[in-house]
C-alpha cells in the first residue's frame, strides 16, 4: 500500500487484481464519427470505480467528501500505482 495526501485529508492506494484492473479499463466507452473519435463516455464512472477499487475505505462518504480535482488526482494515482506495482 502507498500513502497519498489530499488537501486536508490522507488516504491509502492499495493493489488491485487484474481483474479489477480490467473492469476499471472497460469502463469507457469511445463513440466514433468517421473513424475518428468524438466523444468518451463514462469518464466519471470509471473515476468512481478506480478510487472504490484502488483506495482502501473508499466509501461513498469518502468519495462525497472530495472536490473534482481531488477525486481526478486520486483516480490517476490509483492508476499509476497498478502500473508501478510495490
Amino acid at each position: 500500500m502507498k500513502d497519498f495526501k489530499l488537501n486536508d485529508k490522507s488516504c491509502k492506494i492499495k493493489e488491485m487484481s487484474v481483474d479489477d484492473i480490467d473492469y476499471c479499463n472497460d469502463i469507457p466507452q469511445m463513440k466514433y464519427e468517421d473513424n475518428e473519435v468524438v466523444s468518451i463516455l463514462n469518464l466519471s464512472k470509471a473515476r468512481t470505480a478506480w478510487i472504490r477499487k484502488g483506495v482502501e475505505g473508499a466509501d461513498d462518504k469518502f468519495i462525497k467528501s472530495l472536490t473534482e480535482d481531488e477525486k481526478n488526482d486520486l483516480s490517476l494515482a490509483v492508476q499509476e500505482y497498478q502500473r508501478l506495482g510495490e
